[in-house]
């Protein structure tokens, strides 16, 4: 009967929860009445190396994160500079006319590989404009030129004419020419690049000036 009526003690929990009072389980041990000042000291001891190893653990699960990261990184910079410096770069060096005889004026525009390796696949649009109106060709074709490979620092030039009425009054300033220019070629990876640039003619100079550009072809020539 007596027994019966004694308080039932609850279970202790068991599992997760049993894994989180570890510390206080420790702490109980070390301060045990049956043990020794000495003993109690060990025990203490051994509890605090255990901590900072688990410490020491997690510190070194995050300084490999980080140095995984950092070396991510690394990676993607050094790729990046490498893809900026080695491929080709197209560009104009010179636009200018060379030669006149009694029916045309010869316009010559010198490309230039800028870059410090061979560019693959090299295409040419060249339109003029007077007026707002291109010049007509004999076919669709006569604008593009396809130029192949150009190697660096090796002048690559391309011809067109003008009728010489429209550059006499382009010269003396009655009417208003642009040229059009456009580049698109690959790199030794295969990767497509576009030069797209406006080429106006000034009378004061005699020459002619950069008015526009950029780097996108929008699928004219490819």
């Amino acid at each position: 009967m007596a027994d019966d009526q004694a308080p039932k003690r609850q279970a202790e929990p068991s599992g997760i929860d049993s894994a989180n009072n570890e510390p206080r389980i420790e702490t109980d041990f070390a301060t045990a009445p049956g043990l020794s000042r000495g003993e109690r000291t060990g025990v203490q001891r051994r509890s605090n190396v255990l901590r900072f190893n688990d410490f020491m653990t997690v510190m070194m699960v995050v300084a490999t994160a980080f140095s995984a990261f950092a070396t991510w990184r690394t990676a993607k910079v050094t790729n990046l500079l490498f893809a900026v410096a080695e491929r080709p770069y197209i560009g104009v060096e010179r636009v200018a006319v060379d030669a006149i005889d009694a029916d045309f004026a010869r316009l010559v525009i010198a490309c230039r590989n800028f870059g410090h390796v061979s560019a693959t696949g090299g295409v040419a649009r060249i339109g003029i404009v007077i007026d707002g109106k291109t010049l007509p060709k004999e076919t669709a074709a006569a604008a593009t030129e396809n130029i192949g490979m150009v190697s660096p620092s090796v002048p690559q030039l391309i011809f067109r004419f003008v009728p010489i009425g429209l550059y006499r009054a382009v010269r003396e300033g009655r009417s208003h020419m642009i040229v059009h220019i456009v580049f698109a070629y690959r790199g030794p990876d295969q990767r497509e690049f576009c030069y797209n640039e406006l080429m106006t003619y000034d009378r004061r100079s005699d020459g002619f000036a950069s008015s526009g550009g950029s780097d996108q072809c929008n699928g004219e020539v490819y």
